[in-house]
C-alpha cells in the first residue's frame, strides 16, 4: 500500500501517515478495533456518504463489538457553518464522548473540515482521522491539518490548524462521484503540477484519458504524488507562515469567484478558472514564457477543466479578493508562477492584468 509520510516536528510531533490504495478504507476497521486512535468512534458523514459507506462501516464494527457514534449532516457546503459545528458538539457531549474517543471524518472536504473542527474544539481536542472520499479532498484537504467553518462574510474564516492522527485515501470510493465532483477534484490536482513539478505535469496531460476514466493505478499514483508534494510544503511550513502559500495558486481569484457564485459553483471548478486567469497574467507580466503557459493551458484542456464562460462580474471579483484572509497590509498576496512547476509569493503583483484578464473571459 502506497503511504506517504506528513512530518510534522515541531513544538510537537504533529506526524502522520498516508494511506492511498484501492481499498484502503479496509484498513480503518482493524485500526479502529484496536482502539489505535481511540476507544468510540465518533463518524461524521454527509447524507450521501451515510448511504454509501458510512452505514456499512457501522455494521462491520458492530460485528467487533464496538457501537459507534454515527452522526450525519446535509450534503453540501451549506454545513460548514457554525449552527451544524454547535450541533455535532452537543450530540457528542449527550452521547457521553470523552478524551479518549476519535472522530473519523468520513466524507469529502465539507466533511472533512467540519469534522477536523469539531475535534480540535470538543473537550479543547480529541483524535480525528481522514477518510476521504472525493479526489478533492483525497489530493488536497485532508491533508495538512487546516480545518474550519464559513461564516457568511466569507469562506474558511472561522478554524484552526489541527492535524489528523492518519488519512485513509481510498480510491475505490471515486468510483462512487458524478463526473462533476471529478472535474472539481482535478482543479487541485492540476496545481501540484504548476506550482511544483512540471513532469507531473507533463504526466497528467500523457494520461488524460486514463484519469478521466479512474484507471485505479493511474489515480493512485495521482493521488500519492498530490500527497507528496503538499505533505513537503506543510513540513517546512505547517501553519503557513511562507512557503505553504504557494499552495493557494489560483485561490484568491476562485475563492472570490467561489463566494460571488453563493457557492453554487464547486471549489475544484471556481480554482480552475483563478489558474486560468493568474497563468494568463503571469505571461502577461513577462513572468510565464508563451511555451509554459501553453503546457500550463493544455494540461486544463486536455482534463476539460474551466472551459467554459461564468456569469460574473469582474469588479465585484476584484471588490471579494481585497477581503482575502490573505491580504497583508492591504496588499492582495497573489501566488504567481515564473516558471511552469515553480511558485513565488507576490504581495506587488499588478492586479490590474488579473482585471484585464477577466474582462476578456467573462
Amino acid at each position: 500500500m502506497p503511504r506517504v509520510d506528513v512530518t510534522l516536528k515541531g513544538e510537537f510531533d504533529n506526524s502522520y501517515d498516508i494511506l492511498v490504495e484501492d481499498g484502503a478504507m479496509d484498513s480503518l476497521i482493524p485500526d479502529l478495533c484496536s482502539q489505535k486512535f481511540g476507544r468510540t468512534p465518533v463518524v461524521i458523514c454527509d447524507e450521501n456518504t451515510r448511504e454509501l459507506f458510512g452505514l456499512k462501516l457501522a455494521d462491520k464494527l458492530a460485528l467487533e463489538n464496538i457501537d459507534p457514534l454515527l452522526l450525519t449532516v446535509p450534503a453540501g457546503e451549506k454545513s460548514k457553518s457554525l449552527d451544524v459545528f454547535a450541533s455535532l458538539l452537543e450530540a457528542m457531549l449527550e452521547a457521553g464522548i470523552n478524551r479518549q474517543d476519535v472522530v473519523v471524518a468520513l466524507g469529502g472536504g465539507v466533511v472533512g473540515d467540519l469534522s477536523g473542527y469539531v475535534a480540535g474544539s470538543y473537550m479543547r481536542g480529541i483524535n480525528f482521522v481522514q477518510v476521504p472520499t472525493t479526489l478533492l479532498s483525497q489530493v488536497d484537504s485532508s491533508v495538512g491539518g487546516k480545518v474550519a467553518v464559513n461564516i457568511s462574510g466569507g469562506k474558511n474564516y472561522c478554524g484552526m490548524f489541527y492535524q489528523p492522527k492518519r488519512v485513509y485515501s481510498d480510491i475505490s470510493a471515486l468510483d462512487s462521484l458524478p463526473e462533476q465532483e471529478i472535474l472539481s477534484g482535478l482543479g487541485e490536482v492540476v496545481k501540484y503540477g504548476f506550482i511544483a513539478d512540471r513532469k507531473f505535469a507533463e504526466y497528467l496531460l500523457d494520461n488524460a484519458d486514463k484519469i478521466l476514466s479512474l484507471d485505479r493505478e493511474v489515480m493512485s499514483a495521482v493521488v500519492a504524488r498530490c500527497c507528496e508534494i503538499k505533505a513537503n510544503v506543510v513540513s517546512r511550513d505547517e501553519k503557513e507562515g511562507g512557503l505553504r502559500r504557494i499552495l493557494n495558486y489560483g485561490h484568491t481569484v476562485g475563492h472570490a469567484i467561489e463566494t460571488f457564485s453563493g457557492y453554487k459553483l464547486s471549489h475544484g471548478e471556481c480554482v480552475g478558472h483563478g489558474m486560468r486567469v493568474v497563468a494568463r497574467a503571469c505571461n502577461r507580466a513577462g513572468m510565464l514564457s508563451d511555451s509554459d503557459l501553453e503546457l500550463h493551458q493544455d494540461v486544463m484542456d486536455r482534463l476539460s477543466l474551466a472551459t467554459g464562460c461564468l456569469n460574473i462580474r469582474p469588479a465585484d471579483i476584484m471588490e471579494l479578493m481585497k477581503r482575502d484572509k490573505k491580504v497583508k497590509d492591504g496588499a492582495v498576496v497573489m501566488v504567481a508562477l515564473d516558471k511552469l512547476g515553480h511558485a513565488v509569493i507576490r504581495d506587488d503583483f499588478p492586479l490590474e492584468l488579473i482585471e484585464a484578464e477577466l474582462h476578456e473571459r467573462y
